[in-house]
This record gives structure tokens, sequence and C-alpha cells, in this order.
């Protein structure tokens, strides 16, 4: 009676144990994953900031940094906005018009836009933004400066 006791008690936990022997497998390849997309994404980054030390050591001379109104966003100026063309990258169209006020899209979305806007008096807004697809911009809408 014992032994039948055993076995039945050995029956019911061995496919137990084997089953959170591959949940243990399975995490373990989970984590293996994490670690190498951890390493490509610190990898994607450096070289993310290469480019851009590399960038800022090739920019223009400083009268074509981007300019607003003394005191204001860079984006109120209608010249900045003259500059920003169609294929440029997410990165310069920011560079150029400042931060934008918000943004539409996921951030690993294809397809965003970036919104310059504010509020004039009580009851109108200015407001400008540009269109990007692969982080390169396919549209712009201009505010109404002057």
């Amino acid at each position: 009676m014992r032994g039948i006791c055993v076995g039945l008690l050995l029956a019911i936990c061995l496919p137990c144990m084997a089953a959170d022997d591959f949940k243990i497998i399975k995490l373990e390849q989970d984590v293996l994953n994490l670690e190498r997309q951890v390493q490509d994404l610190s990898r994607q980054i450096a070289q993310l900031q290469q480019r851009s030390v590399g960038s800022t050591a090739q920019r223009a001379a400083p009268a074509e940094r981007p300019v607003g109104p003394a005191g204001s966003p860079s984006w109120l100026s209608a010249a900045n906005w003259s500059r920003v063309r169609t294929g440029m990258s997410e990165f310069e169209v920011i560079d150029i018009l400042g931060p934008p006020s918000s943004l539409r899209g996921a951030p690993d979305s294809d397809s965003r836009m970036l919104i310059y806007a504010m509020e004039i008096g009580s009851s109108g807004f200015l407001s400008g933004n540009v269109q990007l697809k692969e982080r390169r911009v396919v549209e712009v809408q201009i505010p109404a400066l002057r």
C-alpha cells in the first residue's frame, strides 16, 4: 500500500516538476533576449550620440542658429519655418524650431506630428505642425506669422 502511494505521488509530482523546469528555461531565454536588446539599444544610443557630436561640429555659423523674437520660442520666427524642408530628420526640425508644444503619434509609430501652438488672447490660437514619416519630414503646416 505504501509503495502504491509513493508511486502515485511521484506520478503526480513529475509532470509538475517538468512544467516548472520548462518555465525556468523559458524565463532564462527571455532574460537572455532582453539582455541582447539592451546591448543593441545601448549600441544605437552610442551611435546617435556620436552622430550628434559630429553634426554639432559641422553646423553652420551662429548667424544661422534658430532665432525668435527676444525671449520667445524659436518656432515663432517665420525665418526658422522657412528653413524646414521635406526630408529633414526630426532632430533637425527640433534643432531649428525648438521643442514642440506637443506630439501626436506613439514614439514607436511610423508617423508622428510635431505640433507647435500657443494661445493668443482668450479666443485664438497660433499653431503650426510638422508631419513625419519614419522620422523624416513629409509635410509642413506653417503658422500665420508676420
